[in-house]
């Protein structure tokens, strides 16, 4: 619209101002507050990831490096408290998973397979990683083929190839493979157990035992 005086064209603006300044000045608060509002969340995470990270490298110097070592019940009750904290106080950062990982490996060095299950099964059970994230597919893929060895330690074996049979192993399926193997082993299954390993032997996963194992129930 043309205006024939600086005049009019004031006015008009004023006009307008009065008619839709508000909707302008609340609209410029929202984008504001959205923009810090994400930035103080970016923050306030990173500093969360941080003091997570900071725990579970103390777990991780708490522990052996050597899994084939008996744990003490020093060793374990100080892991344990480190990973309780991440567990109750950062349980949406990756650290509470990685410690869970550990802390399973810690329970079957030390005997309690039960327990070792239980961190397993957790991470499972809580693939979710606050709002907007989850775990990776290699972290749940590792704690699932553990949790499937547990199981079979623990005699159920059917359990154990349940486990694996109930996703896509993708780059794990060699190391899902010789599971199974084992799985079938015990359960008597001959040729499932004998085209298992076979599957781990193309894949190329611990040929060498796999092949003990092959030539042991073919025997």
């Amino acid at each position: 619209m043309a205006y024939d005086t600086d005049e009019e064209q004031i006015e008009a603006i004023k006009r307008w101002w009065e008619e839709n300044g508000t909707t302008v000045i609340v609209g410029i608060v929202f984008v504001l507050a959205v923009l810090f509002g994400s930035r103080y969340w970016e923050s306030s995470q990173a500093s969360v990831a941080e003091a997570a990270s900071d725990i579970y490298l103390q777990l991780l110097n708490q522990v052996q490096t050597d899994a084939d070592l008996d744990v003490d019940e020093d060793e374990l009750s100080s892991a344990r408290a480190l990973h309780d904290e991440l567990k109750n106080d950062f349980s949406a950062t990756v650290y509470s998973r990685y410690s869970a990982l550990m802390m399973a490996r810690l329970y079957v060095q030390s005997g309690n397979l039960e327990a070792a299950a239980a961190e397993l099964r957790w991470i499972l059970d809580n693939p979710k990683l606050g709002m907007f994230s989850s775990i990776d597919d290699e972290l749940a893929l590792t704690a699932r083929s553990r949790l499937a060895r547990v199981v079979l330690s623990q005699g159920n074996a059917q359990a154990a190839i349940d486990l694996l049979n109930a996703v896509e192993a993708g780059p794990f399926a060699g190391n899902y493979a010789e599971i199974q193997g084992d799985a079938h082993a015990m359960l008597g299954n001959t040729e499932e157990a004998q085209a298992a390993y076979q599957r781990a032997l193309e894949l190329g996963v611990n040929a060498e035992i796999v092949e003990l194992k092959l030539n042991d129930i073919s025997s």
